[in-house]
């Protein structure tokens, strides 16, 4: 009786085994297929290409600086320590050529990029997820980008070498790039929040020209620093421009048009939030193509659907005026001038967003006012003065409200020795001065834009000087700050690779080398917490409290924790 009940029972066992086997088996099939769907339903495709056939090489030509390659009627030379790339043609035609030029170019960057995400994030299963959020939350983007800019990247995606190193195929990969600027918009630190412009004319300035200055800060790695591209864009039935950024951006954060319309972008944050749009980038390329005018610059931007908000300097140098936009997913204000200046940062300063929370916490919680209220200081001294040497002098500013020192490289100053390019323009003479780096430490190079734009020059013509470099060029004072910056990078390496006792002789190097500079003592900090050394963790907290921490969120989790 016992043995026919054991075999009742392990017969029991064996059939909801074998069940739970054919479940499980099931589930798995039924999960690999939806996976596969998912994929599949989510795959970014690039449009047909049936145009005639295009150039397969580009034709290396000798030029002034050395070398030139051609596609078509598009170029790309070396100069002056920046890539000139002019782009000639039809979206197709361009897309093509840009591609060609660059490809080399594109394939560092790609590199980068990717070595970036590897390094921030670890986790293989944590890559794998966050690509599958990419592609679900931009499943519908192409359907937001204009068709021309589809046909471009299309274009330029099929010239890139295609590699298996990477989670997505060429055409995806440029596209989602050219929306990194609105993603990287939802980070709470995002490398974008660190940008300065104004503009002054009249009386203002030394000779009643208009001019603008820009700094854009995109904290991403010193890449798109020594790559930086100036670019000129021709096509057929629109408006020729400048754009300020780098090999294989399409879009425009920094631009001029040939109708002296010139647009700077910042990134800016409000209660809206986010929405279904078009990337930013393609909204202001836009601008520049079709907009002769601030008033048709508004318009356009009026009708523009965007992903997150955007404060954005216009300046006319017809007009002899500028303004700011300061723009969400629901709304779009003007800021006018008061008197003939203007400034911004990254924050919003029209009454509309008084009471914006998300603004609100961008203002305090990043470097943006401060900024903004050294900005307009400089201005009001240099009031009757400013030109492009003055306009230089004061995007090199690294001084605080009031002329409070601060330590090269301190975030909370304009000049925080990380801007990818900076750039001032005579509106009214059509030149352009941009910096050839390390940052804002090198000249600017003066670019005259008439000739590119084919604008006649009278015969009294002469070309245009160089903005000389700062006098922080070849100092000790630079050459210590960039060791310093070396050994943060590398104790970074080390400390996610778990060498924590490794990294910490490297911290404490660089808070000996720049005893005032309060990231490190920061991160000094935080290292010695996390090795349970609470006491020698507490000193460098106490040293890091007292140098005027830029960052409020950084002093209140070192509050907290002390």
């Amino acid at each position: 009786m016992t043995l026919v009940l054991d075999n009742k029972r392990k017969g029991r066992w064996t059939r909801w085994l074998r069940r739970v086997g054919i479940y499980s088996v099931a589930t798995l099939i039924a999960l690999l297929l939806l996976y596969t769907a998912f994929r599949r339903w989510t795959l970014l495709l690039p449009p047909d290409d049936d145009g005639p056939a295009l150039p397969k090489t580009a034709v290396v030509e000798k030029s002034d600086g050395g070398l030139r390659l051609r596609v078509g009627k598009s170029t790309l030379e070396r100069g002056d320590g920046l890539w000139r790339l002019t782009l000639d043609g039809k979206p197709r035609e361009v897309g093509h050529a840009h591609g060609l030029l660059v490809r080399r170019l594109s394939d560092r960057f790609d590199r980068h990029m990717h070595a970036l995400l590897g390094r921030y994030v670890r986790s293989g299963f944590a890559r794998w997820a966050m690509s599958n959020i990419v592609r679900w939350r931009f499943r519908e983007l192409p359907e937001r980008i204009p068709a021309a800019r589809l046909l471009e990247l299309a274009a330029m995606s099929r010239t890139l070498v295609d590699t298996r190193e990477y989670d997505e195929r060429p055409y995806a990969r440029v596209v989602y790039y050219h929306a990194t600027y609105d993603v990287t918009q939802r980070l709470e630190s995002s490398p974008l929040l660190g940008c300065t412009s104004f503009a002054a004319w009249g009386e203002h300035t030394a000779n009643k020209h208009l001019f603008v200055g820009r700094n854009f800060d995109f904290d991403a790695g010193e890449i798109f620093d020594r790559e930086k591209a100036v670019m000129i864009v021709r096509a057929p039935g629109q408006i020729p421009f400048v754009s300020i950024g780098w090999p294989g951006l399409t879009g425009v954060v920094t631009g001029l048009n040939k109708s002296r319309l010139f647009v700077a972008l910042h990134a800016a944050r409000s209660d809206a939030g986010f929405a279904a749009g078009t990337p930013i980038v393609f909204v202001v390329r836009e601008v520049l193509e079709r907009a002769h005018s601030i008033k048709e610059a508004l318009a356009l931007l009026k009708k523009a659907k965007v992903i997150g908000s955007q404060a954005l300097l216009l300046a006319d140098g017809d007009e002899n005026r500028a303004v700011v936009v300061e723009l969400s997913p629901k709304v779009m204000v003007v800021r006018e001038a008061v008197g003939p200046r203007i400034g911004l940062a990254n924050h919003f300063l029209h009454r509309k967003f008084k009471g914006d929370a998300a603004n609100d916490r961008l203002r305090r919680y990043s470097t943006s006012e401060v900024r903004y209220k050294r900005l307009m200081q400089l201005l009001r001294r240099f009031r009757g003065r400013i030109d492009a040497p003055t306009s230089a002098l004061i995007l090199r500013n690294r001084t605080a409200v009031d002329d409070a020192p601060r330590a090269l490289g301190h975030r909370g100053v304009i000049d925080a020795v990380q801007a990818t390019h900076s750039v001032v323009a005579d509106l009214s003479e059509m030149v352009l001065w941009v910096t050839r780096g390390p940052h804002l430490v090198g000249p600017y190079v003066a670019i005259d834009l008439k000739p590119l734009f084919g604008v006649a020059v009278g015969t009294s013509y002469s070309p245009p000087k160089n903005i000389p470099p700062d006098p922080l060029q070849g100092s000790a004072q630079l050459a210590r700050y960039r060791m310093v910056v070396a050994w943060l990078e590398y104790a970074s390496r080390l400390e996610l690779n778990g060498k924590l006792r490794a990294a910490l002789d490297y911290l404490r190097r660089a808070a000996a080398a720049a005893p005032k500079l309060p990231r490190v003592h920061k991160r000094l900090g935080d290292l010695l917490y996390k090795l349970g050394e609470t006491s020698a963790a507490k000193d460098a907290y106490k040293t890091y409290l007292g140098l005027n921490p830029p960052y409020l969120k950084d002093v209140e989790a070192v509050k907290a924790r002390m």
